[in-house]
C-alpha cells in the first residue's frame, strides 16, 4: 500500500499543475490504515510486555515505528499545504523515508515465523 502511495505521489508530481494541491482520499485511507497498524502494535507491545524481550524489541522497534508514523503524518500535513507538484513531492519523499524507517525497525535476525 505504501509503495502504491509513493507511485501515486510520483505520478501526481509529474502531472500536477502548480494550482493543484494533493487532496486525494487515497492519502487519508493510507494514513488511517497506518494508524491502525501502529495502534495494534502498541497494544501487542503492552500486552506482551515488550520491554522485557530484549534490547531491539524493547527499545528500537517501538521507537522506530512511532517515528515512521510521525514522519508519514508530517509529510502528509506539509504536502497538503503545498501547492501542486511540490506537495506531491513532499508526500512521496516523506512516505519513502517512513518506509525506510519501518524496514530498519523490523527485527530481521529474530525468527519472524
Amino acid at each position: 500500500m505504501v509503495l502504491a502511495l509513493i507511485a501515486t505521489a510520483i505520478i501526481g508530481f509529474t502531472r500536477a499543475s502548480r494550482a493543484d494541491a494533493p487532496t486525494d482520499r487515497w492519502l487519508q485511507w493510507v494514513a488511517i490504515l497506518f494508524d491502525i497498524q501502529v495502534t495494534i502494535g502498541v497494544v501487542l507491545y503492552l500486552f506482551n510486555q515488550g520491554w522485557e524481550q530484549g534490547g531491539f524489541i524493547a527499545y528500537f522497534h517501538p521507537i522506530g515505528m512511532i517515528a515512521a508514523v510521525a514522519v508519514f503524518h508530517m509529510g502528509l500535513g506539509r504536502g497538503r499545504k503545498a501547492a501542486g507538484g511540490d506537495g506531491w513531492r513532499t508526500i512521496g519523499v516523506m512516505t519513502l523515508l517512513s518506509l525506510v524507517l519501518v524496514i530498519a525497525a523490523i527485527p530481521w535476525q529474530r525468527g519472524m515465523f
